[in-house]
């Protein structure tokens, strides 16, 4: 059991730079290369959704693993590993299985499960993953993502692994 850090690309990713914790395992999604080369990488969206310079990022990483459930937008990467995604939200509960992860309306929410299924973490750190000035978040979605978030942490927290939310985001408050 160890520590893995997930990060996301929000205002507190800053705060992963200056940490002196000593994680196993680093777990970024989409372009995080623009800011830390994490071990892996977690992309739920199709190539279309990313901006010319931020597609130029995530094809250019080289990290160890390249999780998806989009094989016809990633499949020829050398890193790709498919994920398969439970269908509908979980706006009740959060079942954990290795074999389709629940969703939500943000990456890290993927990403936290392959750390707690992948990474054998029992302890896990939120960086970057604030959404309170995010462009494609309105109130009524950042509503599920913190209803979504509340039913992840109660189902990881039943199976005996932490999350840790660094930042002043939607998370924490």
């Amino acid at each position: 059991m160890g520590k893995v850090a997930v990060l996301g690309t929000g205002p507190s990713i800053e705060l992963f730079g200056k940490t002196d914790i000593e994680f196993d395992a680093t777990i970024g999604v989409n372009d995080i290369w623009k800011y830390f080369e994490t071990d892996v990488i977690v992309c739920v969206d199709k190539r279309k959704a990313f901006t010319p310079d931020r597609l130029r990022i995530i094809d250019s990483s080289k990290p160890k693993a390249f999780y998806s459930q989009i094989v016809s937008d990633w499949d020829t990467r050398p890193d790709f590993i498919k994920i398969n995604i439970q269908a509908g939200y979980p706006d009740h509960i959060v079942v954990l299985d290795r074999n389709a992860m629940a969703k939500s309306y943000f990456s890290p929410f993927v990403a936290i499960q392959i750390a707690y299924w992948y990474y054998d973490t029992d302890e896990i750190h939120l960086y970057g993953v604030d959404m309170d000035r995010h462009p494609n978040l309105d109130r009524e979605l950042c509503k599920g993502i913190k209803k979504h978030f509340k039913n992840l942490c109660t189902a990881l927290e039943i199976s005996g692994c932490r999350l840790i939310v660094h930042g002043d985001g939607i998370l924490t408050k």
